[in-house]
């Protein structure tokens, strides 16, 4: 039984990763269709104000309020369309070039498109493949797999409490990996 019950574990892993990356292709999907939404929103916007700023100039029409509004509004919807691009990026876990605007790993060193040297991104999010152990559990670090787990020391064995972790439980220099010398 414990192979099966193994095997069937297993299967629940791949199948609940399946079903958090189906999750984000649709979510992605939705964002990009967001986006083409918005994008044709601005080239209606362009559109009108270009036919506005013609009948203006030709015409000498007094529609300068009209203008105004069609500028408020296409500044809107790219505001709009910039955040759900940046959604877009942290799905795909990509981070945007300072310099050029490209779009990049989040482990980027330097940007491919412009050379660029790129900071190091603190906002780095986590990869979703486990947890702190190791393990590919499927939980968050913190939760369920670890959580009840006591300390261990740099031995590998469990230390009794917190303070012997920080103190040294055992004789073993972590470094080195050789056992200190007892004083």
């Amino acid at each position: 039984m414990g192979f099966i019950d193994e095997l069937l574990s297993s299967a629940k892993i791949v199948v609940d990763k399946a079903g958090k990356q189906t999750d984000k292709v649709l979510e992605i999907s939705k964002l990009k269709y967001q986006s083409i939404q918005l994008q044709n929103e601005l080239s209606h916007l362009y559109e009108q104000l270009g036919v506005a700023t013609y009948a203006k100039m030709v015409q000498e029409a007094d529609n300068g309020d009209l203008i105004a509004s069609l500028g408020d509004e296409i500044t809107e919807v790219r505001a709009a369309l910039e955040v759900v691009e940046e959604k877009i990026s942290e799905q795909k876990n990509l981070r945007t070039c300072p310099n050029c605007g490209a779009k990049l790993p989040r482990e980027a060193v330097f940007c491919s498109s412009c050379g660029t040297k790129l900071e190091d991104d603190e906002d780095v999010p986590a990869d979703d493949a486990g947890c702190c152990c190791d393990e590919e559990c499927g939980t968050a670090c913190g939760e369920e797999c670890c959580a009840d787990e006591e300390p261990s020391c740099c031995c590998g064995e469990k230390a009794a409490d917190e303070t012997e972790e920080a103190e040294g439980c055992c004789e073993k220099d972590p470094a080195a990996g050789e056992t200190k010398n007892a004083e």
